[in-house]
C-alpha cells in the first residue's frame, strides 16, 4: 500500500512538472514556429508576385524588341528608298 501511495504522489509531481515544462518551454516554441511559418508563407506570396511581375515584364520586353526591330526595318527601307531616289537624280 505504501508503494501505491508513493507512486501516486510521484505521478502528481511529474504531472505538475510536465505541465510547467509545457507551459514554460513548449508553448513559446510553438508560438515561435507559428510566427516563422507565417513569415515563410508571406515571403512565398511575395516571391510569387515578383515572379509574375518578372514574367509580365519579359513579355513586354519581347514586344518592345519586336516593335523596335519593325521600326528599324521601316527606317532602313525608307532610307534605302531615299538613297535610290537620290541616286536617280
Amino acid at each position: 500500500m505504501e508503494y501505491l501511495q508513493i507512486g501516486s504522489y510521484l505521478c502528481g509531481i511529474f504531472s505538475v512538472v510536465g505541465a510547467a515544462f509545457v507551459y514554460v518551454f513548449v508553448r513559446p516554441l510553438n508560438k515561435s514556429i507559428d510566427g516563422v511559418q507565417e513569415a515563410v508563407n508571406k515571403l512565398n506570396a511575395e516571391l510569387r508576385a515578383y515572379r509574375e511581375q518578372q514574367h509580365r515584364m519579359e513579355g513586354e520586353m519581347r514586344e518592345l524588341k519586336y516593335s523596335v526591330q519593325k521600326a528599324h526595318d521601316r527606317i532602313d527601307s525608307a532610307l534605302g528608298e531615299r538613297a535610290n531616289h537620290a541616286g536617280a537624280f
